[in-house]
């Protein structure tokens, strides 16, 4: 069945992306093509340490390269590499670099490091990793990390070109990356069910108190630092870039609420084996005391994975002392909180009501001596 499905929505995806058209944005690039290249010689080097900052050379080398890539493979050119605080690229012999030039290479500047290969090696660690500890469960966790990816890609992005509004794509992608994760890895069963629902519910409850939130504080996409570079974007396709900040939270927090909904239902799944004649209170009762133990960490990793994508914002808001008036109502702030706290929202209560679902989703065996209430 999965061998099935998986086919269709392949021919889905290619039917729904070559369908898509839409015009380049008004300041993209043209005529510059980018390769890999080796350095071959170093002609002049200037490099020296910085003045202020050792641990770094600045300056100016001249380079010999040989393209590897594309249609210019193997041809030599030299380039100039500047060197700087913001731009620290320095190169020797053998280094490879990714390289850029509009006249087939007669003549080329020096981009950046190449780093993919570095990235293919950690990307096999990781699933090196994720297949020896986890078994077949590790690989089928892969394969929907795989697929949330496909779907982000190749279906939420053309969804928010064609004009689809945000928070519809996000809530179609979170919906499918849930069912696909809980299903492959748990099958079908009710405690996937209560899972999946416990995750969808909360996701969507997180991400309509970002809307309401955003709404009174005015925020949205155009508040953050992308906001530029979306505009092109959004002035030749059918875009809306308002809610795309809250498509992201929606989106973002799905992983977390996940985590803890099928933490609740696979420690009440366990004890209603072992206690089949539990009665729904009592089951309840369980989950929510293993869920009071989850959503601290949990929300504690939400808030941590927050703040620490955007630590040089904090280092610098902390070290040129800002008024505490003008720092709460930075509008960079107010999105960092927004999204930190309107995710741990929903994954908090994602435990009492992925707890609810389970417990009613799954009845006692037989009826039990007594009634037993809440306390």
């Amino acid at each position: 069945m999965w061998g099935a499905l998986a086919l269709l929505f392949t021919v889905f995806l290619i039917l729904f992306n070559s369908t898509l058209e839409y015009p380049a944005p008004a300041d993209i690039q043209t005529g510059n093509r980018y390769e890999k290249a080796e350095v071959t010689k170093i002609l002049n080097d200037s490099l020296a340490p910085d003045p202020d900052f050792p641990e770094i050379n600045i300056g100016v080398q001249e380079l010999e390269l040989r393209v590897l890539t594309g249609e210019s493979k193997g041809k030599l050119f030299i380039a100039n590499n500047f060197v700087t605080r913001l731009d620290n690229k320095s190169a020797e012999v053998g280094t490879k670099m990714v390289v850029s030039s509009y006249d087939g290479f007669v003549s080329g500047l020096v981009m950046d490091y190449s780093r993919e290969n570095f990235l293919y090696v950690l990307g096999l660690i990781f699933v090196a990793t994720l297949a020896v500890f986890g078994g077949v469960k590790g690989v089928k966790a892969f394969l929907a990390l795989a697929f949330t990816l496909v779907i982000v890609i190749f279906m939420f992005v053309p969804m928010l070109l064609r004009g689809v509004e945000p928070v519809i794509a996000a809530v179609v992608t979170v919906v499918l990356s849930t069912v696909v994760t809980m299903a492959s890895l748990n099958g079908w069963s009710r405690k996937t069910i209560a899972a999946a629902s416990g995750c969808i519910i909360c996701t969507f409850l997180a991400g309509g108190i970002a809307l309401a939130i955003g709404a009174l504080t005015h925020v949205s996409t155009y508040t953050t630092a992308e906001a530029e570079h979306l505009i092109f974007i959004a002035q030749r396709t059918g875009l809306k870039l308002h809610d795309i900040l809250f498509a992201g939270i929606i989106i973002a927090s799905s992983g977390a609420v996940m985590d803890t909904s099928i933490s609740i239902a696979s420690a009440m799944a366990e004890v209603r084996e072992l206690e089949p004649d539990f009665s729904a209170a009592a089951l309840l009762r369980s989950g929510l005391n293993v869920g009071r133990d989850v959503m601290g960490t949990m929300a504690n990793t939400l808030i941590l994975a927050f703040t620490g994508s955007s630590i040089n914002t904090v280092l610098i808001i902390f070290m040129y002392q800002m008024p505490y008036i003008r720092l709460i109502n930075l509008s960079s702030l107010a999105v960092e909180i927004l999204c930190g706290l309107s995710g741990s929202i929903g994954l908090i209560l994602s435990v009492p009501v992925t707890a609810a679902l389970a417990a009613r989703l799954m009845p006692p065996a037989s009826p039990p001596l007594r009634q037993e209430f809440f306390s």
